[in-house]
């Protein structure tokens, strides 16, 4: 037999025991799914009481009920399985993590889904969420009857603060994420009412962003400085600029006008402190002492707003925060203690102090 004739023998037997090899991988790579699999039985929300529906979830069943409804044409599966994911299911896996920071606490209180699926649950509900954020979350159109009467603060439009929610160090950026605490942010952005309803938030800027920044760049600024507004405006801390349209603490008050000014001021802008502490604890993932959240910038700043739109729900709805054992809700609290105020920086118009001047004054008269 010529040498010819051998080799080509070799490389056939060769070739054939690589395509044996690789179909042997290919066997091994296929998944074995017995002819009648046992499914685990998915827990409703149904089945709870109202109590512990709202423990859970931090929601009651009727506005499950209509988030599911709501939500529902972007939830439903498109699978023909039988056994694929219920709305339901969805929503309430979503809430369950938002509630408790866990994904391990959700997996274990929605029986039969596993992380994996969990996660998807998660992703699907923010994004169907973020949809209608403009149902839920709206600024009043600045006009004669947009600020409110209550309190002793004269033409309040909202109050206007910040949060810091940590999350862990970015791949990309690491540094414009790093806080003046010395951990990773993102710093969202907060306008509510005197209700401590969220009409307007951004939620988008990284940790090391100033509070005056961050608003100086927003559609909010915009907004308010192309307005015409006649005794209206925001309240804002120090971490603000002054403008004919925000209201900021007096730094040093020297007459018993500006002091009452500052009290007055601090007055009605706790009520904003009291709306950044019940959203922390509403939602635990939103609390640092519940860890970072282990996600994308982008996710995070996701997982704020639904946040914010869930707390609108369940604020028109008057549901009571029912805390679980050993939590403990304080009422007043800095919205973000571990931050230190940082005061920008900035030149002041005339226009906007002889704006403050004339409150200062009202409060000086009030006086005598």
């Amino acid at each position: 037999m010529s040498e010819a004739v051998l080799l080509l023998r070799r490389v056939r037997e060769r070739s054939s025991e690589g395509a044996t090899g690789a179909r042997r991988k290919r066997s091994r790579r296929r998944r074995f799914y017995p002819e009648h699999r046992v499914y685990r039985a998915r827990s409703s929300f149904l089945d709870l009481s109202e109590e512990q529906v709202l423990r859970r979830y931090r929601l009651d069943k009727a506005a499950i009920a209509g988030l599911c409804s709501e939500l529902g044409s972007d939830l439903e599966s498109l699978t023909g399985r039988s056994h694929a994911l219920p709305v339901a299911v969805k929503v309430t896996s979503a809430l369950t993590f938002l509630a408790s920071g866990s994904f391990q606490t959700a997996t274990r209180d929605t029986t039969g889904i596993s992380q994996s699926a969990m996660s998807n649950c998660l992703a699907q509900f923010l994004e169907a969420l973020q949809r209608r954020a403009a149902r839920y979350i709206t600024f009043p159109v600045p006009g004669p009857t947009a600020g409110h009467a209550e309190g002793r603060f004269p033409g309040v439009l909202g109050l206007l603060g910040s949060m810091h929610v940590a999350l862990r160090a970015p791949s990309e950026n690491e540094l414009a994420y790093r806080n003046v605490r010395n951990y990773h942010s993102m710093n969202m952005q907060v306008v509510c009412d005197s209700h401590g309803t969220i009409i307007n938030v951004v939620a988008k800027y990284p940790g090391s962003c100033p509070n005056a920044a961050v608003l100086e760049n927003s559609a909010l600024a915009r907004l308010l400085d192309g307005a015409r507004l006649d005794g209206l405006w925001l309240l804002g801390d120090r971490s603000y600029p002054l403008k004919t349209w925000l209201m900021t603490p007096i730094l040093f008050p020297c007459s018993p006008g500006e002091e009452k000014y500052n009290a007055m001021h601090q007055e009605a802008l706790s009520v904003l402190k009291q709306t950044c502490t019940l959203l922390k604890m509403r939602f635990r993932c939103l609390d640092k002492s519940s860890g970072s959240l282990q996600y994308t910038p982008q996710k995070v700043c996701q997982i704020f707003l639904a946040c914010c739109i869930l707390h609108n729900i369940a604020l028109s709805r008057r549901m009571p925060l029912d805390l679980a054992e050993g939590e403990e809700l304080v009422e007043g609290s800095d919205a973000d203690p571990e931050l230190p105020v940082q005061t920008p920086f900035v030149q002041i118009s005339s226009e906007a102090r002889a704006v403050r001047a004339r409150i200062v004054q009202r409060f000086r008269e009030s006086l005598t």
